[in-house]
Order: C-alpha cells, then sequence, then structure tokens
C-alpha cells in the first residue's frame, strides 16, 4: 500500500489544480484530517461522498478520492443526467472551498457547489435579495430545463462593483456523481411563462 504522506501529496496536488485552494501546507503533515477535509468539499453527490467517509483507512480514501479526482470532469443533473457544468466552472465563494453547507430560514440544509457558469438551468420567479447566504447577492431558483428538477440558484450581485457579477449555487444533493466526459449534450431550450433559459 502507499504512504499516505506521499498519497497526501498527490490528493492535495489535484485539489489545488481543480479547487485553486492555494495553502494546504498544513493538511498535507495531517493525512488523516486532510482525508476526511476532501471528502466532505469534493463535489460528488451524496452516495459518494458517504462511501468516502465510510471507507476505513487513511490510505484507502485518499486512494478512493485520487481516483474521484482523477475522473470528476462533469457536473450532471441526478435525475435526468443532463451536463450543466464542468469541473473548470467551479468557483470558491467561501472558506469552505466550492462547496459549503447553508441553512435556510426553515432550517433546512442545503449543500451547495459554488460555480462561475452553467448550461441547461431556466429561472425561476424573480431575484430577491432576502435571506441570501452570500451578501450583496440576490438568489432565484433555478431548475434542470430537461426534468424541472429544482437543481439551485443563480445568484446576482446588487451592487455593480462586486465580483463576480454572478455564480450559480447547485444543490450537491441533485448532481450525478462525476465522471469521465463521454459525449458532449448539446441544448435545445425553449423560453415559457416566466421561465428564463440559460
Amino acid at each position: 500500500m502507499h504512504d499516505s504522506y506521499c498519497l497526501a501529496e498527490r490528493a492535495t496536488d489535484m485539489w489545488k489544480q481543480i479547487v485553486g485552494v492555494p495553502s494546504m501546507d498544513g493538511l498535507v503533515r495531517k493525512p488523516d484530517l486532510l482525508s476526511f477535509y476532501i471528502a466532505s468539499k469534493i463535489p460528488v453527490s451524496e452516495e459518494i461522498r458517504q462511501e468516502l467517509l465510510e471507507i476505513d483507512g487513511i490510505s484507502y480514501r485518499l486512494r478512493r478520492e485520487i481516483d474521484l479526482l482523477e475522473t470528476v470532469d462533469l457536473v450532471q443533473c441526478k435525475t435526468c443526467k443532463i451536463v450543466i457544468a464542468r469541473r473548470s466552472d467551479m468557483l470558491v465563494m467561501s472558506s469552505e472551498g466550492p462547496l459549503g453547507a447553508y441553512v435556510n430560514p426553515h432550517g433546512y440544509v442545503h449543500e451547495i457547489m459554488t460555480l462561475q457558469k452553467a448550461n441547461g438551468l431556466a429561472l425561476i420567479g424573480r431575484a430577491t435579495a432576502e435571506y441570501s447566504w452570500f451578501p450583496g447577492y440576490a438568489w432565484t431558483v433555478a431548475e434542470c430545463v430537461s426534468c424541472e428538477t429544482q437543481m439551485g440558484w443563480l445568484f446576482t450581485a446588487t451592487k455593480k462593483k462586486l465580483k463576480p457579477q454572478s455564480f450559480w449555487g447547485i444543490r450537491s444533493s441533485q448532481v450525478a456523481g462525476m465522471s469521465v466526459p463521454f459525449f458532449e449534450m448539446y441544448f435545445t431550450i425553449l423560453s415559457s411563462d416566466n421561465r428564463v433559459a440559460v
């Protein structure tokens, strides 16, 4: 089996390439903490995340995470498998990285991944800044244009000086396991009523 410190170094390098988090030096020297950090933050389905967290052994967990990081490319709707984004679209909007947990006013916890762009999503209703998880941003509900599953939200800046001007918050519970692209999907998007195709 591989040395957990070597695996931690490799996993950290891959994580930095995908997520762009600059300093993880402290975690490289603590492979056990790193393995749980990546397991909790990697943008995969909840089922795969649970699998990672249940792996007994640091080296085994890191090896599985490295395998996943090597194949992470497409973000797909869990229901219909339409491609909505790529790993290069991930955006860090909090200290937690591209994946974070947020609570709505009703106490429901949403684990979301933040993306700089997405395809195949329709906006429902008007933007509102009320109860926004990101100060200075208004949110609009976003659903899959193919199956109409509520995927998350588009966050738009309420002030011109904010960067980025917009980004997506996609619910990890609605994301299929991410995989290597085996085909490209093209979308025919129709606008109707208060649905705006993006």
